[in-house]
């Protein structure tokens, strides 16, 4: 989905925004124009007048404007610039030309930077938190893997440094108070934020989430500075394409306990066959009163008899290719989106 842009309109404006100015040794002055920032349905969008008001630049994340959240959505690019496009200029008070209008509608405007971001399925929350630490302990040092500073999640540079990455936990940050999310939501769905919150949460909690920042440099580079370069095909091919170059795959596997360990609930029970999946002798760990009882209930448990049985429990493992393998990458809306269209600009 397309998570962030910023992009750069023509258009002769009256100028708006505070403004500086500088006046040389040798007498020139320079005027620096300073954002602006308004605001659509809560959610602050940053708007700058450029070259002595004839360009005009938008930045933000248009998910949040018209969906109340960036949980998931789309990746066609046009859906989000015609409506971001149209209701900036209501606000600032501008009315565009039907040409003018016409030519954005067909992505002749500069775009700066863009974020892609998708969705990769884990089995469990817990996994989040562990994928992120161990991604960041084994990531090659070209990728300068880093921590963020809130919440759980790491930053990747790219090969040709105008790319970067981030892997975090969507599911803390959307319940973090300080992002405004429910504001957000409150502002598209009214008295039912609440259970939207509920759900997007729990929809969160099942994803590790991936994403793509391309710089302007790269955009440039690449022939994908104009919005009328950008499909919905292109944006998962871009992503695709910089996600393989990264190498994750690389990455050792993440060794995980058995998953017969996990079905235990008693942590001493748990404990015990540990041990005994490691060969250890019961003998030396435990008197034999203790072992009767632990047998007798690992054997009710898991049917395994901790005195006679050998250990032959493999270690589980998980590959960082199948955690981030475009297979498992989560696409499309929810089913439950059905009953909440707000939230789910199509």
């Amino acid at each position: 989905m397309i998570d962030l842009i910023s992009i750069v309109l023509d258009i002769e404006h009256k100028k708006f925004g505070s403004e500086r100015k500088k006046r040389t040794e040798d007498g020139e002055v320079k005027t620096k124009q300073f954002t602006k920032t308004i605001h659509i349905n809560h959610v602050p969008v940053f708007v700058t007048s450029m070259n002595d008001g004839t360009r005009i630049y938008i930045r933000c994340c248009p998910l949040k404007v018209f969906q109340g959240h960036n949980v998931f959505g789309t990746n066609r690019l046009k859906l989000l610039w015609v409506r971001l496009i149209v209701d900036v200029m209501k606000e600032l008070n501008i009315t565009p030309s039907k040409l003018q209008l016409q030519e954005w509608l067909r992505g002749e405007f500069a775009i700066e930077e863009i974020h892609i971001t998708h969705r990769f399925s884990v089995k469990e929350y817990s996994m989040v938190r562990k994928v992120v630490h161990h991604v960041r302990r084994y990531a090659r040092e070209s990728l300068f893997p880093s921590p963020i500073r809130k919440g759980t999640g790491i930053t990747l540079r790219g090969e040709h440094h105008h790319a970067s990455a981030l892997i975090y936990d969507k599911c803390r940050e959307f319940g973090d108070k300080r992002t405004k999310e429910q504001k957000y939501l409150e502002a598209v769905v009214g008295d039912k934020a609440e259970d939207a919150k509920r759900l997007l949460s729990q929809l969160a909690s099942k994803s590790i989430r991936f994403e793509l920042k391309l710089k302007k440099e790269y955009l440039r580079d690449n022939q994908l500075d104009r919005g009328k370069f950008w499909t919905s095909r292109k944006s998962v091919e871009v992503f695709s394409r910089e996600l393989e170059l990264m190498r994750l795959n690389e990455i050792p596997a993440m060794a995980t306990l058995p998953e017969v360990y996990a079905g235990i609930d008693n942590p001493k029970l748990r404990s015990v066959v540990i041990l005994w999946a490691n060969g250890e002798d019961m003998t030396e760990h435990y008197a034999s009163s203790t072992i009767r009882k632990y047998r007798k209930s690992v054997l009710e448990v898991l049917g395994i008899d901790i005195l006679n049985d050998q250990p032959v429990l493999e270690t589980a493992c998980i590959k960082m290719s199948e955690v981030f393998d475009i297979g498992n990458m989560l696409t499309g809306f929810p089913k439950w989106a059905r009953k909440y269209p707000e939230l789910a600009l199509r």
